[in-house]
Order: structure tokens, then C-alpha cells, then sequence
């Protein structure tokens, strides 16, 4: 009977010990399986999260370094290849006498054809940390348009606030009824023993800017007087010089505009004592003038009349004369995020000789061939045929050395040629100002 009371308590006491063994397992089992459906979940959440969109700023007029110090959670990039949005500006300037800037964000990779426009006026009273916070803001609100595309808005915290107390229902009431007035002046001398010499000029600008009527008056008057002493003997250099021109411009439709150009101008260096000249002209735009900030491609005419009346009789034997012209003028400019194309070419000839013209090219180009080289030239060149002005006679010496009076000449040229280069981390966006 002892033995089989042993036996049962034996057999009771491994049962105990099995369930227990069994228990644990169990638990083992479960806390396995819990952890990998666990590490499961953050390997699709990992997987499910948003990339982070990397911005590429072409932005000349932008604080580079003050961006990124007020947008340090923003990834931006060196190589616009490797941008998910690219940041491209232009400005024009504004008939208030300021400047218009446009912010172009052009949406590339999975956001292609997402783009967004923005714009900003800055007023000509405006400081440069005015200006620099201004389009700042332009580029918050482009940034999140695509954060909210990517679903990374709910990390941004966002506080809107209106510094004026203004009512949505306000109104402006201008004064000036749109014009705007604008004047310099300005003087410079330098006194030797030798020498001494003196400028003044002034100039005035009058504009009035809207959707249908574009007017501008403008004049400038400089003065310039230089001696120079030489064993008693005393060599004068005295230029004046006169402009003053009016042009009314109508916008006619997007595509065409239409407008009279009036001016007047006396310059000593081209013996021109006074020249009166008026004009109608048409120009045409290929783009509609409503992205002028990107791209415009125009074709221009004119065609009018010059009065001359120089100081000197001319190599061709006149005082005065009255002359009819055309002038036919092709421009074109390109803000695109490969870079930027300004150039234009412009003829024109008198009507009574055919032979007297003149043809002028003017271009800067600015390409970026890869994403660290980029190549920039400017050129202006102009073919000369049309020197009536010139006065009779040879030049002296001293005419020569101190440019007193314009010389014969079939051409000028000037330009520059250069490129740019940059290389290192494109992804850095630390900023340290120490020292």
C-alpha cells in the first residue's frame, strides 16, 4: 500500500512539474509571436513612411543662408537632379519703381505636373530684410503645398497672423491715383595740381502702370568738366549731355501692344546740339504676356522721324537735317530651371540711304550642363553704318586722349565669357556664422 501511495504521489508530482513546464512554454510561445507581429507592424510602418522631399532653390534673390537657418527641417539640395521640387524665381520690375518677384515651384520625379505659382511686391521704400522675409514666406507656402501632397503636414505646426488688424473688407484709397515719381541727383569732383575735374547729373523718372496703359516720362542732365595745366597752358574737356523721353504703351490684347515714343537729347561727344525724334511702334508677343516672368519672345516695329541740328557741320556738309526711320527689334527671354537665356537683336536704317544702318545684338546666357558646371557669357555687338553726326574735319590729339568728340568706327564689341563650378556635399545644411 506505501508503494502505491509512492507511485501516486510520484505520478502527481511529475504531472506538476509537466503543466508547469507546459505553462511556460506557452507563454514562451505567445511572447514569441507577439514580438514578430509586433516587429512586423514597425517594419510596415517604417516601410509605409513618407520620403523625405528634397528641394532644390534657384532663387538669386534669396538669402540662401537665412533660408535654411528659419527652414532648418527642410532638406535642401546642390543638385537640382536630385530635387523632388525645384525652386525657380524671376522678377520684374514694378511700375511703383520696385521690384515683382515670382516664385515658380515645378514639381519633378513622383510630383511632376504639381506645380505652384507664387508672387510678391516689393515696394521701392523696402529694405533687404524686408525683401528677404517676404520671399521667404512665398517659399513657406510653396513647401507646404507639397508636404501636404506628401502627408508630412501633420509634423508642421502652422500660425497664421495679421500684423495689421486689417478687415477683410478693407479699402485702399491711393492718393497718387497710381503715379509714381522718382528723382536722383548727384555730384563728384577731384581737385590736383595738375588737374581738376567736376560731373553733376540728375535724373527723373514720372510712370504710371496698369493692365491697359503703360506710361512712362523720364530725363537725365549730366554735366562733365575737366582742365588739365600744362606749362601754363590750360586743356578744357567739357561734355553736357541731355535725354529726355515719353512713352505711352496699350495693351491690346495678351499677344499684341501698341505705342508712341517721343524724345529729345543733346549730346557734346556726339556733336548733337539738339535732336527731336517721334515714333509709333507694335510689338508682339509669341507668349501671352501673362508669363512674361518666364519667358517672352517679342517682335517689335517701329517707324518715325529724327530732327538734327549739330554743333559742327557734319562729313556730310549739314547743320541740320530732317531724317525718316524704321527700326525692327527681336527679343527673347527665358527663365527655366537649366538656366537663363536674355537676348536680343535689333536693325534699323535711314530711309533716304539704305546704306546708313545699324544692327545691334545683345545676349546673356547662362547653362548648366551638369549639376556642378555651369558656363555664363554676355556679348554686345553692334555693326556701325550710321555716323552722321560725325563732325567735319580731323581730330586732334587731345580730342583723341580725352574723348571729346566720338570717332569714326564700323563696329563695337564688348562681352565676357566664364563658368561656374561647385562640388562637395550636397546635402548639407548646417550653418555656422562664427566670425
Amino acid at each position: 500500500m506505501n508503494e502505491k501511495f509512492d507511485s501516486n504521489v510520484t505520478y502527481f508530482f511529475l504531472f506538476n512539474i509537466l503543466s508547469k513546464i507546459k505553462n511556460q512554454m506557452t507563454k514562451s510561445i505567445l511572447l514569441i509571436l507577439l514580438l514578430f507581429f509586433t516587429s512586423g507592424l514597425f517594419a510596415q510602418e517604417n516601410h509605409g513612411s513618407k520620403k523625405q522631399l528634397n528641394f532644390f532653390l534657384d532663387c538669386y534673390a534669396c538669402d540662401f543662408t537665412f533660408v535654411r537657418q528659419e527652414l532648418a527641417f527642410v532638406s535642401f539640395v546642390r543638385d537640382p537632379k536630385l530635387a523632388d521640387v525645384h525652386i525657380l524665381s524671376s522678377q520684374s520690375h514694378a511700375g511703383s519703381g520696385g521690384h515683382k518677384y515670382f516664385i515658380q515651384f515645378i514639381g519633378m520625379n513622383s510630383l511632376k505636373g504639381k506645380n505652384f505659382d507664387f508672387e510678391y511686391l516689393a515696394e521701392p521704400s523696402e529694405t533687404d530684410d524686408e525683401i528677404r522675409k517676404n520671399l521667404l514666406k512665398l517659399i513657406q507656402t510653396g513647401i507646404l503645398q507639397y508636404y501636404s501632397i506628401n502627408g508630412s503636414l501633420k509634423q508642421i505646426e502652422i500660425n497664421l497672423i495679421e500684423k495689421g488688424n486689417r478687415e477683410a473688407m478693407d479699402l485702399v484709397v491711393d492718393p497718387w491715383n497710381l503715379w509714381v515719381f522718382q528723382l536722383e541727383a548727384g555730384s563728384y569732383f577731384q581737385v590736383e595740381e595738375t588737374q581738376n575735374e567736376y560731373t553733376f547729373n540728375t535724373e527723373i523718372r514720372i510712370d504710371k502702370v496698369t493692365e491697359a496703359w503703360k506710361t512712362r516720362i523720364e530725363g537725365r542732365y549730366q554735366i562733365y568738366r575737366e582742365n588739365y595745366f600744362d606749362d601754363g597752358e590750360k586743356i578744357k574737356n567739357y561734355q553736357n549731355e541731355t535725354e529726355i523721353n515719353a512713352n505711352y504703351i496699350k495693351s491690346i490684347s495678351p499677344h499684341w501692344s501698341a505705342g508712341i515714343f517721343g524724345g529729345y537729347s543733346s549730346r557734346t561727344y556726339l556733336n548733337i546740339k539738339h535732336l527731336y525724334e517721334a515714333a509709333p511702334g507694335i510689338e508682339y508677343n509669341i507668349f501671352p504676356w501673362d508669363v512674361s516672368n518666364r519667358k517672352i519672345f517679342t517682335f517689335r516695329y517701329q517707324a518715325g522721324v529724327r530732327n538734327y541740328y549739330y554743333n559742327e557741320i557734319t562729313i556730310y556738309d549739314k547743320l541740320n537735317e530732317l531724317l525718316f526711320y524704321e527700326e525692327l527689334s527681336l527679343n527673347l527671354e527665358l527663365v527655366q530651371p537649366w538656366g537663363t537665356v536674355e537676348t536680343g537683336i535689333e536693325a534699323r536704317h535711314y530711309f533716304h540711304d539704305f546704306s546708313k544702318n545699324r544692327l545691334i545684338l545683345d545676349s546673356e546666357l547662362s547653362v548648366r550642363l551638369t549639376k556642378q558646371f555651369s558656363v555664363f557669357c554676355e556679348l554686345e555687338a553692334q555693326v556701325v553704318h550710321d555716323q552722321l553726326y560725325l563732325p567735319k574735319g580731323d581730330a586732334s590729339l587731345e580730342d583723341i586722349l580725352l574723348e571729346r568728340r566720338k570717332q569714326a568706327t564700323t563696329y563695337e564689341l564688348g562681352g565676357q565669357v566664364g563658368f561656374r563650378f561647385t562640388f562637395g556635399s550636397i546635402y548639407n545644411s548646417v550653418v555656422n556664422e562664427r566670425f
